[in-house]
C-alpha cells in the first residue's frame, strides 16, 4: 500500500534525482552557476532522505570544472557586488566557497572569505567583516598567497572602524612590512596612509603628521597622484583639528589638486566636504 509518506519520499527522491540529471545538463552545456546550484539541490535532497552515497555524487560532479567554475562563481559574485546587489553577491561567493571546499582549495576559500568581508563592511557589519578578514588571512597565509596583504589591510580598517586601535595599527604595520620586503612602493604609501588614519582616529595627532608626510614624500617621487591626494586630505585633517585653518586649506586643496588630476571622483567628493568644512570654520 502506497501511504502519504512514502509518496512524498518517492516524490522527494524523484526530485533529487531530476535536480542532479539537470546539474549533468547544465554542466554539458558549460552553464557552470547553474550546474552548481543543480548539484546543490540534488546533494541537500538526497541527504535529507538518508540517500548520502547519492549525495556524495554531487560533489564529485560539481568537481568536474573546479577552477574554472569556482573562479567563474567568484568573478560573478565580484560583478554583483559592484552594482551594488548584495544577496547576489554572497550567493555567488557561497557557491563558490563551497566548491573550493569540496576541493579543499584553502587559496579559493581565501579569496571568498575576502570578499565577504568587504559585503559585511558595505553592511557596516563590522565585527562580521574582521571575522572574514581573519578568515581570509589564515587561509592565504597557508596558501602563501600575496593578497593576504589585501586581508590585513582590509582587516585593520575594520578594527580602525570598530575602535580597535592597537590591533588595527598591528595588522597595518604587519601589511606595511610585507609591502617593503616586496619593494611595492604603491603598497607602502597606501599603507602608510592607512597607518595615519589610525593615528588620527586615536587622536594620535603628531603621528598621523609624521606618517602622512613620509607617505607624501614616497608618493610625490612615484608620481602617485591619488596617494598624494589621500596624504594631503589626511594632514588638511589633522590641522582642522590643531584650529591650522590656512593650512588646512592648502592641503585640501592639494588634495583637490591631485584628485582631479585623476579623475577620482570619490576623491573630488571628500576634499569638496573638507573644504566646506574648512569654510565654515574660517566664518
Amino acid at each position: 500500500m502506497i501511504t502519504r509518506k512514502s509518496g512524498e519520499q518517492a516524490q522527494e527522491k524523484l526530485s533529487a534525482e531530476k535536480s542532479f540529471q539537470f546539474g549533468v545538463q547544465a554542466s554539458n552545456d558549460s552553464e557552470l552557476e547553474q550546474a552548481a546550484e543543480s548539484f546543490g539541490e540534488a546533494q541537500q535532497s538526497f541527504d535529507l532522505r538518508g540517500g548520502f552515497q547519492r549525495a556524495a555524487e554531487s560533489p564529485a560532479m560539481i568537481a568536474a570544472h573546479p577552477s574554472e567554475e569556482a573562479e567563474s562563481l567568484l568573478a560573478l559574485g565580484h560583478f554583483e557586488r559592484q552594482l551594488g546587489h548584495l544577496d547576489q553577491a554572497v550567493e555567488a561567493y557561497l557557491m563558490a566557497h563551497r566548491l573550493y571546499q569540496a576541493l579543499h582549495q584553502v587559496q579559493g576559500l581565501g579569496r571568498v572569505a575576502l570578499a565577504l568581508g568587504h559585503i559585511e563592511l558595505q553592511r557596516t557589519h563590522l565585527d562580521y567583516a574582521a571575522q572574514h578578514y581573519q578568515e581570509a588571512i589564515d587561509y592565504l597565509r597557508a596558501a602563501a598567497d600575496t593578497t593576504e596583504i589585501d586581508a590585513l589591510k582590509s582587516l585593520a580598517n575594520a578594527e580602525r572602524l570598530l575602535g580597535s586601535f592597537y590591533e588595527a595599527e598591528v595588522h597595518c604595520r604587519l601589511a606595511l612590512e610585507k609591502y617593503r620586503v616586496s619593494e611595492d612602493v604603491f603598497g607602502r604609501i597606501d599603507a602608510l596612509t592607512d597607518l595615519g588614519r589610525i593615528y588620527l582616529d586615536a587622536g594620535r595627532l603628531d603621528q598621523a603628521s609624521q606618517t602622512w608626510i613620509e607617505a607624501l614624500n614616497l608618493a610625490r617621487s612615484a608620481e602617485y597622484e591619488e596617494g598624494q591626494g589621500d596624504v594631503s586630505l589626511g594632514l588638511a585633517e589633522v590641522d582642522l583639528r590643531q584650529n591650522r585653518v590656512d593650512q588646512a586649506w592648502l592641503e585640501a586643496r592639494a588634495a583637490l589638486r591631485a584628485y582631479t588630476v585623476r579623475r577620482y571622483d570619490l576623491g573630488i567628493a571628500n576634499a569638496e566636504r573638507l573644504l566646506a568644512a574648512i569654510y565654515l570654520r574660517d566664518g
